[in-house]
């Protein structure tokens, strides 16, 4: 024999449990939540910084901000060679010397000799990769 309050609050647990799916039906074609970041250069920047570390063994986290500068200025900018990409980014070349084989390394950046300089441009991968990051 069952107990008439067991009932009740099986009745009430399978209420709920509609209740949350009737929610979830409502809310599927409802637009994405906006991000938890700006769409400013500077919020942009440190969504990147944040997400670069999964993608290296091991980044300082000054390294990441200034990684994430060049991806920032070639988000902006589809080729830059490294005086127009030191300028970009507020950083010194040799900082951007060190940098860049490590971003081309990882597959997020590549070069390409034009004339006398080298220009830099993100990859297919890269871009990819920043679009599903700054989204």
């Amino acid at each position: 024999m069952s107990n008439p309050s067991d009932e009740v609050v099986a009745a009430g647990r399978e209420a709920a449990f509609v209740a949350q799916f009737a929610q979830r039906v409502a809310a599927r074609d409802l637009p994405p939540s906006p991000p938890p970041h700006g769409y400013d250069q500077e919020s942009l920047e440190a969504c990147i910084a944040a997400a670069l570390p999964a993608r290296f063994r091991y980044l300082d986290p000054r390294r990441a901000r200034t990684f994430a500068r060049v991806c920032y200025a070639l988000m902006a900018a589809p080729r830059l060679h490294a005086n127009a990409l030191s300028a970009a980014t507020a950083t010194a070349r040799l900082t951007l010397y060190r940098a860049l084989p490590e971003l081309i390394a990882n597959g997020l950046l590549a070069s390409q000799r034009v004339g006398r300089r080298q220009d830099y441009f993100l990859t297919r991968d890269g871009e990819d990769w920043l679009l599903t990051v700054t989204r």
